[in-house]
């Protein structure tokens, strides 16, 4: 009857076990969904805060071609180059947005 008293304990210990084992899976099963969710929030995060200090720098770079363009206006750089006002933005838009794209990716 003793040995038949300590299997049953045996039985139970081990039931008692692989209920502990799915418990643990679980909530390490949680803890890994919530790492991947915070994990994509910062990244989500960081892919808007890298938006919005690439729009900065875009407009940091058009406000000093503007300058820069005024100041040639001024002098009357421009008429003598023989390049139209609009190439030389597109060609400051290509330029500014190449640089930002370096600064980046430095």
């Amino acid at each position: 009857m003793a040995d038949l008293d300590f299997l049953d304990e045996i039985k139970e210990t081990e039931s008692e076990a692989v209920l502990r084992v799915e418990e643990a899976r679980e909530k390490s099963q949680l803890k890994r969904q919530t790492a991947r969710q915070e994990a994509v929030d910062k990244i989500d995060q960081a892919y808007l805060l890298a938006g919005k200090i690439r729009q900065e720098r875009m407009e940091e770079a058009q406000a000093r071609y503007q300058d820069l363009v005024a100041g040639a206006s001024a002098s009357g750089d421009l008429q003598s180059s023989g390049l139209s006002e609009s190439l030389l933005n597109e060609a400051a838009t290509a330029l500014a947005e190449r640089i930002i794209t370096l600064l980046e990716h430095r």
